[in-house]
């Protein structure tokens, strides 16, 4: 008997420990500076109505 309350008592303080560390908001995405960055969507270019062309795309050196 002593084993279960031992156990449900460990349980018990597990859950609130996550319960805790589950709300903390120190480091919410607002506060990161890559987060903050925007992309300028005039410089995406589009995709050719023919596709890739795979002869132009540079291959890397074997050794990576």
């Amino acid at each position: 008997m002593n084993t279960k309350k031992f156990l449900s008592g460990i349980a018990a303080s597990t859950l609130l420990l996550l319960l805790a560390f589950s709300c903390n908001t120190h480091d919410s995405a607002e506060e990161d500076a890559v987060y903050k960055q925007s992309i300028d969507r005039t410089e995406i270019k589009k995709l050719p109505s023919n596709g890739i062309d795979r002869t132009k795309i540079k291959k890397l050196p074997s050794n990576g």
